[in-house]
């Protein structure tokens, strides 16, 4: 009985311990701000990219690689939304460098869904990181002000992308 009392209070402490080390350890880990990381870089297709460039306008950033299910299929929604005029919003796809992909694989893809909206191929990783994408697709929707509105992870369908949309443009 003693020895029971002594487990059970034994527990109490290891599973205190462990719950204020995940606390300390969720607080230390800083995860992206408010702020928009500001994008110089190569264009898939050539050319240069320059978030500067579009200060003023709602920027929606979507990641993703070619042998994603999920990011194949959501990219003719994008497109769609991407040709409307109703929503003053600049696309920009960053395409992650897979393992198992290439960039032509990548290009292909793009022509497949006429995706005439820029898209860079983060070749190293680096825009990944910088905006801690931890899962494809993920999609960041950002205001006029550049400020992360929303960040997207998982397949995005039409509604969820019609209400984000209307949120960075009020």
């Amino acid at each position: 009985m003693i020895l029971k009392m002594k487990f059970r209070k034994c527990l109490k402490v290891f599973n205190f311990k462990l719950l204020f080390i995940f606390i300390l350890f969720t607080a230390s880990c800083s995860g992206p701000d408010d702020s928009f990381l500001p994008i110089k870089a190569e264009l898939i297709n050539g050319g240069e990219f320059n978030s500067e460039e579009f200060i003023g306008t709602p920027i929606v950033i979507n990641f993703w690689y070619p042998s994603c299910p999920p990011c194949a299929k959501e990219l003719p929604t994008l497109v769609k939304f991407d040709n409307q005029d109703e929503y003053k919003v600049k696309f920009l796809g960053i395409v992650h460098n897979s393992l198992v992909d290439k960039k032509e694989d990548s290009i292909r893809l793009i022509d497949k869904f006429n995706i005439k909206y820029q898209n860079i191929y983060d070749e190293n990783g680096d825009l990944v990181n910088d905006f801690n994408v931890l899962g494809f697709p993920t999609t960041l929707f950002f205001d006029k002000n550049h400020k992360l509105s929303k960040k997207w992870t998982g397949y995005l369908d039409e509604e969820n992308l019609i209400e984000q949309l209307k949120k960075i443009n009020n």
